[in-house]
């Protein structure tokens, strides 16, 4: 069960970090094509823009995963024994907060 919700919440991840990143190069390609009289979607630049958020996804993904890997061992004790067999809600939270720091980090990152 946990395979699969970590599963679903990439593949969620990754795809609401693509169409981000697409909407908003989209916009920015629609004004310039809007300004000088040419094709509204060029599919060409789109498919950069979809093929950099895919790439973007994963890389911040696995900064996140690295992230996560530090401080579980920077912790005392198993940080995913405790979470998925002890119950234990303030790990829980802990790594929770690290996780969004770190996305809140990487995101800041990359959006230069």
């Amino acid at each position: 069960m946990a395979k699969k919700i970590v599963f679903t919440t990439f593949v969620l991840v990754t795809v609401a970090i693509v169409a981000f990143v697409m909407f908003a190069h989209n916009a920015d390609a629609q004004d310039d094509a809007a300004a000088a009289g040419g094709p509204m979607v060029d599919f060409k630049i789109l498919g950069g823009f979809i093929i950099e958020g895919i790439v973007f996804s994963i890389v911040g993904l696995i900064i996140l995963m690295v992230g996560y890997k530090v401080f579980d061992m920077a912790t005392p004790y198993d940080l995913n024994r405790q979470i998925a067999e002890d119950n234990n809600v303030a790990a829980g939270i802990a790594v929770a907060g690290v996780l969004v720091s770190l996305g809140i980090i990487v995101a800041a990152a990359m959006g230069g």
